[in-house]
């Protein structure tokens, strides 16, 4: 297993994770509280991005860009089958790689932002459509090691495809502080519980 000791750190996350919930009787660890049980076991760790689903955290570890993504057990889950859906040999060529996965920690690649053109957004979309993969935006593409690379993706019907790409060109035509708006509102309603 690659980085080893990170993943003995992250089983710690975890435990104190369920911790929380049973002693507060949740459903899961409010965004604030998880923000600082990880940066007490990883504080090495910069805060990414908050998801509707997940944080994201940044970690250098021996010269290697990584992101430790945190969530629920099924959002884990769903990202590592994700990932699975690409056959081995392309796995690594198209989607940033997953090293390992915990109950509610995950550390994959991470690379840095990239200028993605619309051709290159198109190709990786059509690939990652053929395997049922959606969602495949310019926010979910790095240049991992010189090459784009997804590092997030949905699988869903594919009926769903379409619109995907509506909301991209829409998304496209707005302007950056508005999408950053537009962002940190679905962040901000994620945090609040809504």
């Amino acid at each position: 297993m690659k980085f080893r000791t990170l993943n003995e750190r992250a089983k710690v996350i975890d435990d104190l994770i369920d911790s929380y919930r049973s002693s507060r009787h949740t459903a899961f660890v409010p965004l604030y509280d998880i923000k600082a049980i990880v940066l007490m076991i990883f504080p090495e760790a910069a805060l990414e991005s908050i998801g509707v689903h997940k944080l994201v955290f940044r970690l250098q570890y021996k010269h290697q860009d990584l992101a430790l993504k945190i969530g629920r057990k099924d959002t884990v889950e769903q990202d590592h089958l994700t990932y699975k859906r690409f056959p081995p040999k392309l796995r690594h060529v198209y989607f940033a790689r997953i090293f390992w996965h915990t109950r509610y920690c995950l550390l994959q690649e991470h690379g840095e932002e990239a200028e993605v053109s619309m051709r290159e957004l198109n190709q990786l979309r059509r690939i990652g459509a053929e395997y049922g993969l959606l969602d495949i935006n310019y926010d979910n593409i790095r240049n991992v090691n010189g090459h784009l690379k997804i590092i997030d993706a949905n699988i869903a019907p594919i009926k769903f495809s379409s619109l995907w790409a509506i909301v991209d060109a829409i998304r496209l035509r707005l302007p950056e502080p508005i999408r950053r708006l537009f962002k940190r509102s679905r962040w901000l309603g994620h945090a609040k519980g809504r």
